[in-house]
């Protein structure tokens, strides 16, 4: 009887043990953050981008301006989302919650070192593929696109290392 009982405790578990296991998937390793931002840049009234739109950082509009096919009179940022980049797994951010008009998948096309990482990037818009490419992200550098019209302005898409960990609110 005793002999039993042992033996069931002991399957019991491996079983565990096992679930365990393929539970730790290597694959989901998080290897950094990635943060992508919307703008609506404007020559006009900026207020025409929305009462939720914020003005940027000095920094961030400095940035902005310093690209001759991004000089606009007014930067507002309209969302940002901030996602783990998982080793082996596609990843996505939705900049614009709950809408998915805006959407960004990328993944790992190398370890990050030094400050940098190479990522497959593909930016959706209304739900269609506009662009595909690899980049290289470096630190404190985004990538910049230059989005479609809206509302009288452009939306521009920044995708960059993120700088901050990412908190249950956003």
């Amino acid at each position: 009887m005793i002999q039993r009982i042992h033996l069931a405790l002991v399957a019991v578990l491996a079983a565990l043990a096992g679930q365990a296991a393929a539970l730790q998937d290597p694959g989901k390793a998080v290897l950094t953050q990635i943060a992508v931002t919307v703008y609506h840049a404007t020559n006009g009234d900026p207020e025409v981008a929305g009462e939720m739109a914020r003005p940027v950082d000095e920094e961030t509009e400095r940035r902005l301006r310093a690209e001759r096919n991004l000089r606009f009179a007014h930067y507002r940022a309209l969302g940002r989302d901030i996602e783990p980049l998982y080793r082996s797994y596609e990843n996505w951010a939705q900049p614009l919650k709950p809408s998915d008009e805006v959407l960004v998948r990328f993944e790992a096309r190398s370890r990050p070192e030094n400050d940098r990482v190479r990522l497959g990037i593909e930016l959706w818009l209304s739900r269609k593929q506009i662009l595909r490419t690899d980049v290289r992200l470096v630190e404190g550098r985004p990538l910049f696109v230059l989005g479609p019209e809206w509302r009288g302005g452009r939306l521009i898409i920044a995708i960059e290392l993120a700088d901050e960990l990412k908190t249950g609110d956003e």
